[in-house]
């Protein structure tokens, strides 16, 4: 692609059998307090957006990225019910064009109905969708209909140029990749290096980048106006944030208009991009050495710019090479959060895959995640310290600025640093399901398979003979979408997928591959009536690699020779017991609300009605079932003073108080009447007066027992208006104070 490549690969190869040291010199915090601040974080953002899901553009596609992985990581199943709710409410699609593909286009537009289609911010949602799809026992092809209509139309269009800026590398490079998995179909990593390679040359300053002088470009790929080639004796290793930017375009101002202009959270989508293609791209791709080599070079530019404040806490202001840039004076460090949490991410994750040399980068990953826990993410659970959208370094980022595309690279680098510190336990069934996507797994002598979320029985379990291992053919081709032939009078076996044909024969170990002949070192045979090949030709034949762990006796025929990193002893564990037992994992999902924090209604010793009646119609949008649902954002209203509200609570309970939650508590106070009864016939008044303006939840004495609480309206301080948000009562060891007298 450009002179010293074939240097630069030979060299990233000889780095990758270099032993990596484990040598932290920060303290390493425990895997259950990185839980708690995933955990935290992302309850903060889905109570806060509970009811704004959000559009499928690139901002809350890329949070959702973050919470697909908190769910994979905890197994929390409501973090996954959001993502389903989004992709539900957004009808599973970005752009919602179905119009002339031919005038779809891929310059910028944030108008869902537009003809950008092909845009990359409108294909983020694309991961998500893709994820959720193959988590899926039986397969749902709505889910990735619209990303399959898209992605399949672009890379048979015959352009190259459809990432023509940082940001669209994590917007849609990883979708490439998982429609790969998906479909076996190889175009779309042809498509993916292909776009890759028009990117890099456009706009990374690297050895694989913008050309240098007297060098042609590869791609479509040009320089814009006033723009330099490439000085090899000053490669920077960091991507500019388009062409636009390419030095010496759009300088910095002053001083600082000699050094180049990196955009930290540009890199930080880039950096992030090539951490999940690795994830997801096989080990024998062809073009794979070259996105480790921009990885790791990318690594290493990334680290030397990190920013360290005099509590050791590591980040990224937003021009990468000009640290004094974007400070004011109530952030004078130049905190950033958003394009020092993809860094995070992307650190972690190479070490935890074992690309990246521990010893060289762990130090650095984890300053990063001190200065998210200590000085982005808050009490509260709030991300903050977030640059405003925008394409370049520009005004200081303020403390309480949150984003939804920060939390989700939040969560992302909050999910790498768990497993850095105590590898893959608890519920993490959801990982072991994406990390096996399109790949078949068995153990030696045992009758089961697991490939698309489910376990199989197998008619004849794999053996090793010879010293070599021999795999049940129909299973495993039909697990990885290949189709098998089979003639009885000459034992000839044939795999067909993707083009490729593959022909073997019962007892020779002579085969063909595409009509080319070829030698195994051991001969498929036939057991217990079952035919049996060789573990390494049937790889082959499907274009697979294989990963064998021998002390399992596990092997599982997919994309990685490396199935599972160092620090994923667990999901090791986990696939052999499946694969013992012939059972899925089951885990305990964790109860998540996701309801405003109110102490009142939280109480431990609160109670909530099962039933009401009122002697008024309500509103049908203000039914009175809101006034218990235990959501204190709905509720229920009527406008007829005198009104009585009679509240069921189940069966005769012990109320030491009662709480009621009014609507407009900050500017009104509401005046009502309680009778409290056991039988629904005989009341008892306890309460006539109104409550305190400015408290949030009104809280009486009671102090008997009842089933059943009238509530008689008397309007509000404003109109005769009655609205109740939420009503509860409180059993004995309640803590919530009483306000009323």
């Amino acid at each position: 692609m450009k002179k010293l490549i074939a240097a630069a690969l030979a060299a990233v190869m000889a780095l990758a059998s270099l032993p990596a040291l484990a040598a932290p010199t920060l303290p390493v915090m425990p895997r259950d307090e990185v839980v708690g601040y995933i955990e935290k974080v992302n309850d903060y953002w889905i109570t806060s957006n509970r009811k704004n899901l959000g559009s499928a553009f690139w901002e809350r596609g890329a949070y959702n990225t973050g919470n697909m992985e908190a769910y994979m990581l905890t197994g929390i199943e409501a973090y996954r019910k959001y993502s389903e709710d989004w992709a539900d409410a957004n009808m599973w699609m970005g752009n919602r064009n179905t119009g002339d593909k031919s005038k779809w286009a891929w310059s910028y537009t944030g108008d869902e109905n537009s003809t950008g289609a092909l845009f990359g911010d409108w294909q983020t949602c694309f991961q998500t969708y893709i994820d959720l799809y193959n988590f899926d026992v039986y397969k749902d092809e709505h889910k990735i209909a619209r990303a399959l209509d898209v992605m399949g139309y672009e890379i048979t269009r015959g352009n190259d140029d459809f990432w023509w800026w940082a940001d669209g590398l994590y917007m849609a490079m990883p979708v490439l990749a998982k429609l790969y998995l998906v479909t076996g179909d190889k175009q779309y990593l042809d498509s993916l290096y292909k776009f890759f390679n028009y990117a890099a040359e456009l706009m990374y300053d690297g050895e694989e980048g913008i050309p240098t002088e007297g060098e042609a470009y590869t791609s479509s790929a040009k320089l814009s106006d006033g723009a330099k080639p490439a000085d090899p004796s000053d490669f920077k290793h960091l991507f500019f944030r388009d062409a636009g930017y390419v030095f010496p375009r759009n300088p910095l101002p002053g001083e600082l208009a000699n050094t180049k202009n990196f955009w930290a959270r540009g890199n930080g989508w880039v950096f992030a991009s090539l951490a999940k293609i690795l994830q997801d791209t096989p080990d024998n791709w062809e073009h794979r050495p070259l996105f480790l080599k921009i990885y790791k070079d990318f690594a290493a530019a990334i680290r030397d710019c990190q920013k360290v404040d005099d509590e050791g806490r590591g980040f990224w202001t937003q021009s990468m090479l000009a640290h004094s840039y974007s400070c004011s004076d109530d952030n004078p460090q130049g905190y950033e959060t958003s394009g020092t949490a993809f860094f995070t991410y992307g650190f972690l994750w190479g070490i935890n895959s074992g690309i990246l040399p521990e010893d060289e980068y762990i130090d650095c990953a984890l300053r990063g995640w001190k200065y998210l826990t200590e000085v982005a993410i808050q009490d509260s659970g709030r991300v903050g310290y977030v640059q405003w959208v925008g394409g370049e370094a520009g005004r200081a980022a303020v403390k309480d600025n949150t984003q939804d595309f920060a939390v989700g690279a939040t969560l992302l680098a909050g999910c790498e640093m768990a497993r850095y510190s105590g590898g893959m336990t608890g519920d993490f069934y959801p990982y072991l399901q994406k990390r096996t996507v399109a790949t078949v797994s068995l153990k030696i002598g045992s009758p089961y398979s697991f490939a698309n979320n489910k376990v199989s029985a197998l008619e004849a379990a794999p053996v090793v003979e010879n010293g070599r291992t021999l795999v049940p053919v129909r299973a495993v081709a039909e697990a990885l979408g290949a189709e098998v032939g089979w003639e009885q009078e000459t034992g000839a076996v044939t795999l067909s997928r993707n083009g490729r044909s593959v022909v073997m024969t019962v007892g020779s170990v002579d085969y063909t591959v595409n009509g080319e002949a070829k030698t195994m070192e051991t001969a498929p045979a036939v057991v217990n009536g079952r035919t049996l090949v060789p573990l390494r030709a049937a790889s082959e034949a499907l274009g697979k690699v294989v990963y064998w762990n021998d002390d399992k006796q596990i092997v599982s025929i997919g994309q990685k020779e490396n199935l599972f990193y160092p620090c994923e002893e667990g999901m090791l564990n986990m696939l052999d017991g499946i694969l013992t037992t012939g059972e899925i994992p089951v885990w305990t999902s964790v109860e998540k609300d996701f309801l405003p924090n109110i102490p009142a209604l939280r109480d431990p010793a609160a109670f909530s009605p099962v039933s009401a009646q009122s002697d008024v119609e309500p509103e049908s949008f203000n039914a009175l079932s809101m006034a218990y649902d235990k959501d204190p954002d709905t509720r229920y209203a009527n406008n007829k003073i005198g009104s009585d509200v009679t509240f069921d609570f189940g069966e005769v309970k012990k109320f030491a108080k009662l709480g009621i939650y009014f609507w407009h508590y900050e500017d009104r106070s509401t005046k009502f009447k309680v009778e409290i009864s056991s039988d629904g016939v005989n009341f008892t008044e306890v309460y006539d007066g109104a409550s305190e303006q400015g408290v949030q939840v009104s809280v009486l004495d009671v102090g008997a027992e009842a089933r059943y609480v009238r509530l008689t309206s008397g309007g509000n301080s404003t109109n005769e208006w009655f609205n109740i948000l939420e009503i509860v009562g409180y059993g004995d060891g309640v803590t919530t104070e009483t306000n009323l007298k």
